[in-house]
């Protein structure tokens, strides 16, 4: 699986071959799509994605990748209304019940210069988004299903952007903490994760009362900070089945099922490091992506960080 960062290089690749095209919409729009899933690490007939195999009242579809996503291609000089009957037509005969074959999630009308991203089973009267080909690199998260069909769009770019700050104070403190070799990598690996986890929990109501962020302030009101006793004490309760000893800031914790805390991270931090934490812990975890958090983690690292660090 390729990370943002990746996938955003390939696209601007991908963007510079295609932005001068002219052509006609038959001479190269399969050549098209074919470089468009390889940026996403896609191969498109590995994932069952076909050319002009499925036929329907209007004619062939130019790609059909069943359940998932219909393309409609245009000459570059055609507006995107041009698509509009096809698109609909072509959506509703994807599905075929006897078969037991969904309408497809997704259709793309494209013109080789604009993408109009469109989910008619949910949203039917207009567009989930609207961008053109050089806007494509830096909105890559809106098709990441070509990558993986279970990801979503990422739609509003308030939620991107404040995923992306989240990332970076959580990339600051684990490139911190090996650096000065705070802990082996694996243990600084999952003491990131089970961060992580408790920033999504407190913030969707899974952890009562924000044990993380109380224990975090009062570390940074201490001269001598143990964050090792304190935030290890909070993942160790987390993998404990009973309720011994779950008072003052850890009342609102409880047992997590699965593997996450089966070791529980005990790293001793720098009060900079706490710092990273406590501006994370300020944002609004809800509207942070998880789709995205963990491939804009790997892009704010780098790839040489990322090997070096086995952080990917």
């Amino acid at each position: 699986m390729r990370t943002g960062a990746e996938i955003k290089l390939a696209l601007d690749a991908f963007v510079t071959r295609w932005s001068g095209y002219g052509g006609t919409e038959r001479a190269e729009a399969q050549t098209f799509l074919n470089d468009l899933f390889a940026c996403y690490g896609s191969d498109r007939k590995d994932v069952g994605a076909r050319f002009e195999e499925f036929r329907t009242s209007s004619g062939f579809m130019d790609l059909y990748w069943p359940e998932v996503l219909i393309v409609e291609m245009k000459h570059p000089k055609q507006p995107l209304t041009r698509a509009a009957e096809q698109r609909e037509r072509y959506w509703a005969e994807s599905a075929n019940r006897e078969a037991g074959v969904r309408a497809a999630q997704y259709v793309i009308a494209c013109n080789f210069r604009e993408f109009e991203l469109w989910e008619p089973g949910a949203y039917p009267n207009q567009p989930l988004a609207t961008f053109t080909l050089e806007q494509l690199p830096d909105r890559y998260d809106l098709l990441l299903f070509l990558e993986d069909p279970t990801r979503r769009p990422v739609l509003v770019e308030h939620r991107r952007e404040l995923t992306t700050e989240a990332a970076a104070h959580i990339a600051q403190l684990y490139q911190s903490l090996a650096d000065r070799s705070a802990a082996p990598v694996d243990e600084i690996q999952r003491f990131t994760m089970q961060v992580v986890w408790c920033f999504f929990a407190e913030d969707l109501g899974m952890l009562d009362g924000y044990p993380l962020q109380a224990v975090i302030a009062d570390l940074l009101g201490q001269v001598h900070p143990d964050a090792a006793r304190d935030i290890g004490y909070l993942f160790l309760l987390l993998n404990q089945k009973t309720d011994r000893n779950r008072t003052g800031h850890y009342v609102g914790t409880r047992y997590v099922n699965g593997d996450l805390f089966a070791h529980p991270a005990a790293i001793g931090l720098a009060r900079e490091e706490l710092l990273h934490l406590r501006a994370a812990a300020e944002f609004d975890w809800r509207a942070v992506d998880p789709t995205i958090f963990g491939s804009l983690l790997e892009g704010v690292l780098g790839q040489a960080r990322r090997w070096e660090l086995g952080a990917h």
